[in-house]
């Protein structure tokens, strides 16, 4: 029958899988590493998740994505990746490499469960609803009170923007000085780094 195959981000991390969760999982459900030589029959890989995959993994998840939808054109019905950190500054950084990488992969993939916890809260979308920016509020029925929703992923600058605008820090942006502001959206951008 179909598999449905799960990439780890290393050897090691496969390997505890294997160990862990194999009397956990059908026998359909195969493990494997991103990284390293690829003996594993991909032939009948049906599903393909990428597990945690960062950006010094990018490449080669990249490769055997493509590969995989190439090889198993007929029988792949999807892939899913599950927490991915694919563009990293210390690793892509802001040059050619990690321009390329979003245009090729990332800005391909649609969010479809999406959860990250900020400082001051979290960063939401349960697809096909909208990206949700949430604020702790003990007032609040469940604890947190939304503050913004968007139809796209906000940058983490424009995650910051929203909680200051929304908590009186900052002032909505001025209509008619978009280029100043995008310079100055920049400017802040990289001082935060």
């Amino acid at each position: 029958g179909e598999n449905v195959r799960i990439y780890f981000p290393d050897e090691g991390s496969a390997a505890l899988a294997r160990r862990d969760w194999t009397s956990e999982v059908p026998p359909c459900v195969q493990f494997s590493a991103c990284g390293g030589v690829q003996l594993a029959d991909t032939s009948k890989d049906s599903v393909i998740m990428f597990f945690c995959p960062r950006a010094s993994e990018a490449e080669a998840a990249e490769e055997l994505l493509y590969k995989t939808e190439e090889a198993n054109a007929d029988i792949l019905r999807m892939s899913v990746w599950v927490n991915p950190l694919l563009v990293d500054m210390g690793v892509t950084g802001f040059g050619m490499a990690g321009r390329m990488l979003r245009e090729r992969l990332i800005e391909q993939l649609i969010p479809a469960y999406y959860l990250r916890t900020l400082d001051f809260g979290a960063l939401t979308r349960t697809w096909p609803q909208l990206f949700t920016v949430w604020q702790e509020d003990e007032s609040a029925e469940g604890g947190y009170r939304m503050i913004k929703a968007m139809d796209r992923q906000p940058s983490n600058p424009e995650v910051i923007d929203i909680y200051d605008i929304a908590n009186g820090i900052a002032d909505e942006p001025k209509e008619g000085l978009g280029l100043l502001n995008a310079l100055g959206d920049f400017v802040n951008g990289m001082t935060r780094l």
